[in-house]
Order: C-alpha cells, then structure tokens, then sequence
C-alpha cells in the first residue's frame, strides 16, 4: 500500500466536502479526440431517463476520433423511447464529447457467468454493427 493507498485502479472525485464518488476504472476509459470518457459517468446519465431500466456503454473504434462511446440500453417497456431521443436527453445533461455516437435498443443485456453484464460481447456487437455500416 504505497502512500496508505489500496490500489484499485478505480477513477474517483472528491467534492468540496470530502465525499468521493467512484467514477469508474482506469481499465475502462475510452480515450475519444483525447478526451476521457469513463462508461459509468455515460451510464448514470443515461439511467436518468425514465423509460430506461439498465444501460451499458463501451467503446467502438473510429477512424477519427479513436475510439467513441456507444451505449445498449434495455428500455422499461419496449418501444418507449428512440436512439434518437436518448441521444438528445444525453446532450441536454451531459458533456457533448461524452455523448454516445451510437445508441443500440436491447431486450437484455448479455451476462457472464458471474452474471456481470458481458462487456467483450457489447464491444463485439458494437463492432460488427460499425464493420457493416
């Protein structure tokens, strides 16, 4: 423990009054035209929404920017909201370079066996989606 610090390689703030807030990992950051963007901060805006019920956000490859954000979303009643109007709600309450480029519907997000959302197959999916567009 160098310094008295546990090293997580969790991202955190700390606000005026000492509270930290996880923001996410190290391991996790998309790097977008050099900008840090962490899936948890994209994700709790996104949860804001209410007609979403669970969201995922990963990183797809661009030939621009690097890598940008995109998010696959399980809506609380199917067909309640749009990509679009999801895209829209995120500029309105989060920073333009974070806004998800792409916002894909799902009825479930695939889990692993420890039942943790499968991140490598939403990056997978993200990928084929850019690969035959």
């Amino acid at each position: 423990m160098p310094d008295g610090w546990f090293r997580t390689r969790d991202i955190v703030r700390a606000d005026a009054d000492g509270y930290i807030e996880v923001i996410g990992r190290a391991d996790d950051r998309i790097s977008c035209a050099g900008e840090s963007i962490y899936p948890k901060e994209v994700e709790n805006i996104l949860m804001e929404h209410p007609q979403v019920a669970d969201v995922a956000v990963v990183p797809m490859a661009d030939e621009v920017k690097g890598e940008v954000p995109v998010a696959f979303v399980v809506e609380k009643k199917a067909g309640s909201v749009t990509a679009d109007e999801l895209k829209q709600f995120f500029l309105k309450h989060g920073a333009p370079y974070m806004h998800p480029r792409r916002v894909f519907m799902v009825p479930e997000m695939p889990l692993t066996s420890a039942k943790k959302i499968d991140r490598s197959a939403l990056k997978q999916i993200a990928e084929d989606a850019r690969a035959s567009a």
